[in-house]
């Protein structure tokens, strides 16, 4: 595989421990709609926008404080994934309503929902795989932009994977979030 999504590193270790198998992209950030352009991929990790104030307290425990790449400019890659499905997102009550599902404080979800007009975004499930052996990739200059999909000068094998969850434990996670997203919302005025 020579593609890779960047994403915050430990966001990389709660899918790769099986905590979770949704992360959150959102549309219309500097006018661009977020395209899945790889089905499956490698996860790259980066420190880029993440802080712990972003990060659920619960999933502090995966942040690293140590630097990506390393003091040999290189980053570790433990991971890779499969888009399973891709949720649309149209409103911020569907985003907060699966928000224990997803790494990000509420918080951080309001504000990155806020970033533009075009109130959309995605969630996508990812059936998340281990790499039999992890490996050492050299960190380019390339990889250092802001943006969500780079392709690897290296291709990094898939042979020996093993899949971070049983077919039965992700179809469980995977129900729970559709059905979430797919909640009718309950006017106001009925809830008081």
């Amino acid at each position: 595989m020579k593609y890779a999504l960047k994403e915050w590193s430990t966001t990389i270790e709660a899918l790769g421990k099986g905590h979770l198998i949704a992360i959150w992209r959102k549309d219309g950030i500097e006018s661009k709609e977020f395209n899945i352009e790889h089905n499956q991929f490698v996860l790259f990790p980066a420190g880029i926008h993440q802080a712990l104030e972003k990060i659920k307290n619960q999933w502090w425990s995966l942040h690293s404080e140590k630097p990506t790449p390393n003091k040999d400019n290189q980053v570790k890659i433990k991971y890779w994934a499969e888009v399973e499905e891709v949720l649309e997102v149209k409103t911020l009550e569907a985003l907060l309503r699966i928000s224990n599902e997803l790494i990000n404080t509420n918080e951080h979800l309001v504000s990155s929902w806020n970033l533009s007009s075009n109130h959309k975004g995605k969630i996508l499930l990812l059936r998340v795989y281990k790499l039999s052996d992890p490996i050492l990739v050299p960190y380019l200059q390339d990889y250092s932009s802001c943006k969500s999909w780079i392709e690897l000068k290296i291709d990094v094998p898939k042979i020996g994977s093993i899949s971070v969850l049983s077919f039965k434990e992700y179809n469980l996670k995977a129900r729970l979030i559709k059905a979430l997203i797919e909640q009718p919302m309950i006017p106001e005025k009925l809830l008081a």
